[in-house]
């Protein structure tokens, strides 16, 4: 994808204030994914020593230059952290730091993210996005109730998407965008219920389906119950039926 203008005044401010090691764009903008003012424009920011690239400056960056169509978000991550496996996130650290190499693209300084070794997945690893799934949905239902409604929706089809992603590990698999994880979805064991709901969460994601708040309540339920009752019962049963192995090398 052709780099938006705002990218290279957003570079040489971070430049400017900071002392990188690299600069790199990841996530939904490097693929046919990203929805200007959907999507989340994503820098991350290589450093050697944290004093590099101190978060609140790069916070301030971000404000600066995010717009209703640009949802400027930049991270400051170690060098280290993604070579040990040890980097600051919420998220299943093996899942991201894999989706973060496959999808990066360094804009200045040395290729060092595109260089590491992809991570493992494990049995454990998808269990742990499963259960992170359902704390999304729940999430949704928390926004809904406080009225805000493009919160909520947002949460809502990631959680659906992102609980069939990991199924999809069982089966090797680790498709990278919302488009690539719907048609793997084939391959799963589904009711027809539940492949309705995953298509029309990637709809919902596209702004195809549109939706009241009453008829938003009922799919959240929906993907709730999917994420906890299909998805996350489904991981916990194998995981304790095998014990932990890698899924994917």
């Amino acid at each position: 994808m052709k780099l938006l203008p705002i990218i290279e005044k957003v570079k040489g401010e971070i430049l400017k204030k900071t002392k990188p090691a690299s600069i790199f764009l990841y996530g939904s903008y490097n693929s046919s994914e990203y929805l200007p003012g959907t999507s989340d424009l994503e820098i991350g920011v290589l450093r050697k020593k944290k004093e590099y690239a101190p978060s609140t400056t790069l916070r301030h960056i971000a404000q600066k230059y995010s717009t209703e169509k640009v949802r400027l978000r930049i991270y400051p991550y170690d060098i280290r952290g993604f070579e040990e496996g040890t980097i600051n996130s919420p998220f299943t650290k093996s899942v991201f730091i894999r989706h973060t190499i496959l999808t990066a693209e360094t804009i200045w300084g040395e290729k060092i993210i595109e260089n590491l070794p992809l991570p493992t997945i494990t049995f454990l690893d998808a269990y742990r996005e499963a259960c992170f799934t359902t704390m999304r949905a729940l999430s949704a239902l928390f926004f809904l109730r406080a009225n805000k409604m493009k919160e909520a929706i947002e949460m809502t089809y990631k959680a659906c998407l992102f609980a069939t992603l990991s199924m999809e590990y069982l089966n090797g698999d680790f498709p990278i965008g919302f488009a690539d994880i719907v048609k793997a979805s084939k391959k799963l064991k589904l009711s027809a219920e539940e492949r309705v709901l995953i298509h029309n969460a990637h709809k919902l994601r596209r702004g195809k389906l549109k939706l009241s708040k009453e008829e938003m309540y009922n799919f959240v339920f929906s993907v709730m119950n999917y994420c906890s009752q299909t998805v996350e019962s489904r991981i916990r049963r194998q995981l304790e039926r095998r014990g932990d192995r890698i899924l994917i090398r």
